[in-house]
């Protein structure tokens, strides 16, 4: 999303110089022309050449200010659309970023030959992390496992945090087995790595509940239905994964 607005914005912004100048230039130059109606060609060629070179440094600078002050205001932009679309503490999509650019690639997936998939992660035990080690250690943990997250699913997958210890990640998949080849590699991931706290080791695993689009599916049914199987992940166990029917 932001990639697009940033592209739109510099073809606005040369689209801008380009007219710009040229309609200042054109003016000048006719209204030197114009202007100097009574001198001879030499003359009135010089009071051209002037008029224009004139023109053209002052338009240039004018156009270079008004473009780096729409710079200015396309960063206050963003900086704002990313705070209210970012979780603060780990940076990843908040839930509104998640059900807005979601059902955007719900409905995008559909027009392609990939399957769209979610995977609802939740942090196993993360109560027994706040209450051993302390809440900082708690926000650490989720920070760990966000990355962990942006580490083990493809690039282009949407990964958000929905509140608390849930996140989501939103990608497409060839197949049931593809996404179950993703869950996999997530948990293996979180099991594998640790971090360390005021010179404690801390590490956790996760569950995650799995779900692929059919047909008909909203943004908000298909997290019913990973949020169902997450129930069955944690009730056989925990650190695993299972497939919404």
């Amino acid at each position: 999303m932001i990639d697009s607005i940033r592209q739109i914005f510099w073809a606005q912004q040369i689209r801008f110089v380009v007219l710009g100048m040229l309609g200042a230039l054109i003016t000048s130059a006719l209204a030197a022309w114009l202007s100097t109606a009574d001198l001879d060609l030499h003359g009135r060629l010089h009071a051209l050449v002037l008029s224009v070179v004139l023109t053209g440094t002052v338009a240039a600078s004018l156009l270079t200010y008004s473009v780096r002050q729409n710079v200015r205001y396309l960063r206050l932009h963003l900086q704002t659309q990313m705070a209210a679309n970012s979780d603060p503490l780990t940076g990843l999509a908040n839930r509104r970023a998640f059900l807005t650019e979601g059902e955007h690639r719900l409905a995008t997936s559909r027009q392609g030959a990939a399957q769209a998939a979610l995977l609802l992660v939740d942090i196993d035990w993360f109560k027994r992390v706040n209450d051993e080690h302390g809440h900082e250690a708690g926000d650490e943990t989720l920070v760990h496992i966000a990355q962990t997250l942006l580490h083990a699913v493809p690039a282009e997958a949407l990964v958000s945090r929905l509140g608390g210890e849930e996140f989501t990640i939103l990608t497409n998949v060839t197949d049931a087995e593809h996404l179950a080849q993703l869950a996999d590699a997530v948990c293996k991931s979180a099991e594998a790595t640790s971090f360390y706290y005021r010179g404690e080791r801390i590490s956790v695993t996760v569950s995650l509940g799995l779900a692929l689009a059919a047909p008909g599916d909203t943004l908000s049914t298909l997290l019913s239905r990973a949020d169902k199987a997450l129930y069955e992940a944690k009730n056989h166990g925990r650190n695993r994964f299972t497939l919404a029917a």
